[in-house]
């Protein structure tokens, strides 16, 4: 049985305290500890392609769990743990203190996984202990640990010892043959089955070090993933060398802040930690554990979110997405020729057709947002080749959009799932109870989202300019007729006058007249009439709506209220980021900087500033931090790249690379930031620099050193 999104995160187990380190394909999350509990319900554990290869890993000193001291994963791939030990008494009948003996844990991942542990004995005589280590391989399937399948399908063989090396197997029904091997050095004492024992004869002060590493092997006819343990220096090397680049990135972005310094470099890091690859197109994972896969919205808008500071992501993310657009009708896949990915997952559940997401479609945004970050990454790039190279993908997405986009006849771009197994909203408030009506009633297909007309809208003006660029003499003006058009029916349709606010939806028996962010999202894409803007934001700034955190996704005087609903009353970072741009866009800066300054104070709350898929949306009178979600995903792509837009919000900062153009509209500083100085900004082949300055309550700019950059500040 497969269930909807909006259910399989109430059956699983908080994970929102863990330790994740990741590189590439892999990623490993476990408890602060660094341990992996066997035969456990929350989601830890190594992952490769949506398998978990790695499901328990617990390391005991003479039978007996460890204190941990300290823990730490602020170098994204690496993590150290120190512990100590409890009392025991050791083989020598000697009562061996607390405290007495470190236990230092250092690991890496980097294809595999390298631990070395080092054991101090600070007592002044020798310590005769015990070291354990217990593991368990369920090589589980990413929709089954979510609750959304049953167990595997394929055979677990039961673990061998090769050489020295302990074997763990896998034969998946779909043909490939998964494996977790683990080799220590030196050898334990004892090995039974994925049960290893050290004898330790610890001399007094002094140290012993153990070292091992877990590999792992994806085997399969048509390719194979295989983690070699002999070259991980080198890998090491390289990996380091590129978070250099995000740290010299960050170095050029100075502020007085030193706490948003702090957060910046956090953001821009974690966004580099969730990089993927496929086809060698680099590309964001959505978020670590359970959406550490290729997803259609949430690449496009990191990578909308990391621009300028990020440029090659945006290239093969768009690149990769077009190599997977749609070319047939299936309703098993909610698919149309032309259409955009929603999902792509690679484990077993997906190869076996038992869940339709190798790929999935059913995103009703995707399509349009992938020409939106098409046009962005022009602005920024002035690479109208890269545009002619994809020129077959856009007409192929605009047919998308002009053929089969209204599904229900709304009049507007709408879903109607077809999949048996496939979402039930397709908006980016996907839970099966994202979208309703005031009475509480949920919305009924088909569904039109207000912020997706406003996407529409977009794509189909920035198409509209590309394609006279590019010499298209038939269908610009075309475009930016239907985008006027529905412009007017939107504003028409959608406006409740009696509420002063737009609609979340327009369903098949009506409005869904809730108050909800949904329609916030027109003012990043303009399609809010100007003599309705500021009505809306000041609505959107209420207490219902304003938690003191960031804007609710739905208000607090709903029906379908919940502050812990996942989609309905939930404050998330990256929808307050698109809302922020749509304030900079329509000129509300001061409630930009009230939107930037709330998100700014609720990172400062989370550990490494890092901020989470989605935060309570309780109010933030009478509490004193920010309420975590339980089960939320972190780090989480769009979240990572939040904090960023909202900062190029507040600069203003307008590229237009092909006119070789850069404009600051409306630069504002908030109170905590005095200073900010872009040391190096890049647009197309042009550069600049450019120091931001708040004396009192204004903005003061000085540009220079222009290189074949024109720099136009606007107030």
């Amino acid at each position: 049985m497969v269930h909807e999104n909006g259910d399989w995160h109430k059956k699983v187990e908080d994970i929102a305290d863990s330790l994740v380190i990741r590189e590439g394909n892999v990623t490993l999350v476990t408890e602060q500890s660094g341990n992996i509990p066997v035969g456990n319900h929350h989601g830890y554990g190594l992952y490769h392609n949506d398998c978990r290869f790695l499901s328990g890993y617990v390391v005991k000193m003479n039978d007996r769990r460890l204190t941990k001291i300290l823990s730490s994963d602020e170098q994204e791939f690496a993590a150290t743990i120190i512990m100590t030990n409890r009392p025991f008494m050791d083989q020598s009948g000697r009562t061996i203190e607390k405290d007495t003996l470190s236990i230092r844990r250092e690991r890496i991942v980097a294809g595999l996984i390298r631990e070395t542990i080092n054991i101090t004995n600070y007592n002044h005589f020798d310590v005769t202990t015990e070291l354990s280590f217990e593991f368990e391989t369920d090589f589980l399937d990413m929709f089954t640990i979510r609750g959304m399948t049953d167990g595997r399908d394929g055979e677990l063989e039961p673990p061998k010892v090769q050489e020295g090396v302990i074997v763990s197997t896998y034969h998946g029904k779909d043909g490939h043959q998964r494996t977790t091997k683990f080799k220590f050095d030196p050898s334990p004492d004892h090995i039974d089955g994925l049960f290893c024992r050290f004898a330790l004869d610890l001399k007094a002060r002094s140290d012993l070090e153990i070292r091992l590493h877990i590999y792992i092997e994806d085997r399969h006819k048509d390719k194979e993933f295989k983690s070699d343990p002999l070259h991980i220096d080198e890998r090491v090397r390289r990996i380091s060398k590129s978070y250099q680049k995000i740290m010299d990135c960050c170095r050029s972005i100075d502020t007085d802040n030193q706490i948003f310094n702090g957060i910046f470099e956090r953001s821009l890091s974690d966004l580099r930690l969730l990089n993927m690859s496929m086809h060698d197109l680099v590309f964001h994972s959505a978020g670590v554990p359970w959406y550490d896969a290729l997803f259609g919205r949430d690449a496009i808008i990191s990578s909308i979110q990391g621009m300028p500071f990020e440029l090659d992501i945006p290239r093969s993310t768009l690149k990769l997405l077009a190599m997977y657009q749609a070319d047939k009708h299936s309703d098993w896949r909610d698919s149309e020729p032309g259409k955009i990915l929603h999902e792509l997952r690679l484990g077993e559940k997906s190869n076996l057709d038992q869940v339709p997401f190798n790929p999935y479609y059913g995103s009703v945004d995707s399509t349009a947002l992938f020409l939106i970050l098409l046009a962005e990454y022009v602005d920024w790039t002035g690479d109208m080749g890269f545009f002619q190279e994809l020129l077959n993908n856009v007409y192929r997405a605009l047919e998308w959009v002009e053929k089969y986009s209204d599904p229900g006849d709304l009049g507007f771009v709408s879903y109607h799932k077809r999949s048996e197994h496939g979402l039930d909203n397709q908006g980016w408030k996907d839970s099966y109870d994202s979208i309703s009506h005031s009475d509480g009633s949920l919305a009924k297909p088909p569904i039109a989202l207000a912020e997706v007309q406003g996407y529409t809208y977009m794509a189909k003006i920035r198409m509209a300019d590309l394609l006279d660029r590019a010499g298209d003499k038939d269908n610009p003006a075309r475009l930016r007729r239907e985008a006027e058009a529905l412009k007017r029916d939107f504003n028409r349709r959608f406006w409740m006058e009696d509420k002063g606010y737009y609609a979340q939806a327009i369903d098949g028996e009506g409005i869904c007249d809730v108050i909800s962010s949904n329609p916030l999202h027109g003012l990043w894409t303009g399609i809010i009439e100007n003599s309705r803007a500021k009505k809306i934001v000041d609505r959107a700034f209420e207490p219902d709506m304003f938690s003191g955190w960031g804007i609710r996704t739905l208000s607090s005087d709903e029906k379908q209220y919940n502050p812990l609903g996942y989609h309905n009353g939930t404050v998330w970072p990256f929808d307050n980021s698109i809302i922020a741009m749509g304030l900079c866009k329509y000129g509300f800066k001061d409630r930009l900087i009230e939107l930037f300054t709330s998100m700014y104070d609720a990172s400062r709350h989370y550990q490494q500033y890092r901020l989470p898929e989605l935060l309570g949306g309780y109010p933030r009178k009478g509490y004193d931090i920010p309420v975590k979600y339980p089960v939320a995903c972190s780090p989480q792509a769009w979240s990572s790249g939040s904090i960023i837009y909202m900062l190029t919000a507040a600069l203003g900062l307008e590229p237009h690379a092909v006119e070789h153009e850069l404009y600051l509209i409306k630069p504002i500083l908030p109170p905590w930031l005095k200073t900010v100085q872009i040391k190096d900004i890049k647009v197309g082949e042009g550069s600049t620099k450019i120091d931001f300055q708040r004396p009192e309550n204004s903005t003061l700019i000085n540009v220079y050193d222009k290189d074949r950059l024109d720099v136009f500040v606007q107030y």
